[in-house]
């Protein structure tokens, strides 16, 4: 038996009849997306497959929309009479055959026996979240996360591009985003400028590649929290016109978006009308997490917003926000997402249409249950196992396998799965790599293989082919002993990562919110004359 990963719906083998074998002949047919397939082909088997139809020969791979089949990105792969036939409903379906037959031709040398195979993912929403707000990844590293992500038929790239340390995303009505705010001073791995930031070419470039493999692409704009890139770049953003840096470090910031300026809604839409034009797939994330509302108590602006529109306090005053922004998106024809990092005890004023990317609440069965009778969609990104940036010893190869991948015993209930990249002390691709893989293998098997199916023990048995795959595409991929560390390994790990997390930003902001309030209240000095 094949050791496809993730896991087919059925496979039958019958050796007493003619496969298919791979020819320096072969053809397939034409579709855009072949490319990927054939430089597989080139790259471990030195033989270069053919753009051609069918013409009735052999040696053909044969791919075919048939609106036969159910499942919208389902596929039939049949190797008979020295020939494959891949029938899907959407050119999705056949991109994610070419996929499984790469393995089939791997683990067999070119030379498939008869093979039949029927596959449909359990999620429809398959994702992997890339953290460039943080440390910034060039295009063609981006590119080849894409490619990774395509090879274990995963359908979202969740691009989050604007952070405390780092706009990066080209916003022509605003520049100074990055000119300035794409820019920070150092970070935590050396005393070095980093930045960088992607214009609206190389965005519309990026989309385009994704569009290819069949994934859509999710753009993060985090607000009204996570926000000092652009504060520094505008101070009138923020409740008390403050002159901010761009974050070096990690850490939840006190400064955030004023909720109570008319101004801060002008740019928050501005930007969303240009994020609008280059992304098509018609989703954007616009944040929502850890929004300290620190600033808010003090803040004039926000408490005349909380008391004209009838709020009870700034937990009110964020779900005001955010509602403002999705249904300024919706009016667009946009939908929106957002983070439930934190208990959410005032939901029932956030609507329902938002998506949740849920993360640090997947333990209160409640509030998920409740969030899911009030129709909102669900998409299971929890911290515990698919923050992929936590060292191994926190979260194990084998507790991503064992997670069911639901956040209900009703797979319906769940949108799907997402894993999470986050950057801080994720510098580089050797590191991302390292951190990504196997894990995302494991995590893959989940969102797409059938309920029930996955475990550690299954995983293992696949590993050496999954990483034969792995080989051809040079992924530098944890092994087995890493990515379920020993006891020492383990905390070893953790001792590391709890020292690159440890800095002063906690302190340094008890010291500044004692300044914050003292300019608050000159602000309302002034107001009050």
């Amino acid at each position: 038996m094949f050791n496809i990963l993730p896991q087919p719906v059925s496979i039958l083998l019958n050796k007493d009849k003619k496969g298919f074998t791979l020819h320096a002949g072969t053809t397939i047919s034409p579709f855009s997306f072949t490319d990927d397939f054939i430089s597989f082909v080139r790259k471990k088997f030195n033989k270069k497959v053919r753009v051609h139809e069918d013409t009735g020969e052999e040696r053909s791979i044969i791919l075919k929309l048939d609106d036969s089949v159910e499942q919208e990105e389902g596929y039939t792969l049949k190797c008979e009479n020295r020939r494959v036939f891949i029938t899907a409903k959407t050119e999705s379906g056949l991109f994610y055959g070419l996929q499984t037959l790469k393995q089939l031709l791997l683990q067999t040398d070119g030379k498939i026996p008869y093979t039949e195979i029927v596959d449909y993912p359990r999620f429809s929403y398959r994702g992997y979240m890339l953290d460039c707000g943080r440390y910034f990844y060039t295009v063609d590293e981006i590119k080849r996360i894409v490619d990774l992500m395509a090879l274990h038929k995963l359908n979202v790239l969740h691009w989050h591009l604007t952070e405390d340390q780092g706009w990066r995303v080209e916003i022509k009505k605003y520049p100074l985003l990055t000119e300035k705010g794409s820019m920070r001073s150092h970070t935590n791995f050396n005393h070095k400028p980093h930045g960088g930031y992607y214009t609206q070419d190389d965005v519309k470039e990026i989309v385009a590649y994704c569009h290819e493999r069949k994934i859509k692409v999710i753009p993060e704009y985090d607000i009204p929290g996570h926000s000092v890139s652009a504060i520094s770049c505008y101070p009138y953003l923020s409740c008390l016109d403050r002159d901010l840096e761009v974050a070096t470090h990690w850490g939840v910031k006190h400064d955030i978006l004023c909720a109570g300026k008319e101004s801060t809604y002008q740019f928050v839409f501005d930007v969303l009308d240009e994020l609008m034009e280059l992304f098509p797939d018609k989703i954007i994330h616009i944040g929502g997490d850890e929004a300290v509302k620190m600033r808010w108590k003090h803040c004039p602006h926000c408490q005349k917003a909380i008391k004209d529109n009838g709020l009870k306090n700034e937990d009110d005053l964020q779900m005001f926000f955010m509602g403002k922004v999705n249904e300024y998106l919706k009016s667009k024809g946009f939908s929106s997402v957002m983070w439930s990092y934190d208990r959410i005890e005032n939901s029932e004023n956030l609507s329902p249409d938002i998506a949740w990317t849920v993360c640090g609440m997947g333990d209160d069965k409640a509030l998920v249950e409740n969030e899911i009778k009030r129709g909102r969609k669900l998409i299971n990104t929890h911290c515990y196992p698919y923050y992929f940036d936590f060292p191994y010893g926190w979260n194990t190869l084998k507790m991503v396998c064992e997670d069911d991948g639901a956040l209900t015993e009703n797979d319906e209930e769940t949108l799907g799965i997402e894993a999470q990249m986050w950057t801080e002390y994720v510098p580089n691709m050797k590191r991302l790599e390292f951190l990504t893989f196997p894990r995302l293998g494991a995590m893959a098997e989940n969102a797409w293989a059938e309920k029930g199916y996955g475990s550690f023990a299954t995983f293992l048995h696949k590993s050496s082919d999954y990483f034969k795959l792995l080989d051809v595409y040079k992924v530098g991929y944890a092994p087995i002993k890493k990515a379920c560390p020993s006891f020492v390994y383990k905390h070893a790990s953790s001792i590391w990562f709890k020292r690159r997390v440890f800095h002063w930003e906690g302190l340094h902001n008890l010291i500044d919110d004692k300044k914050a309030i003292k300019e608050a209240e000159k602000i309302k000095k002034g107001l009050n004359k």
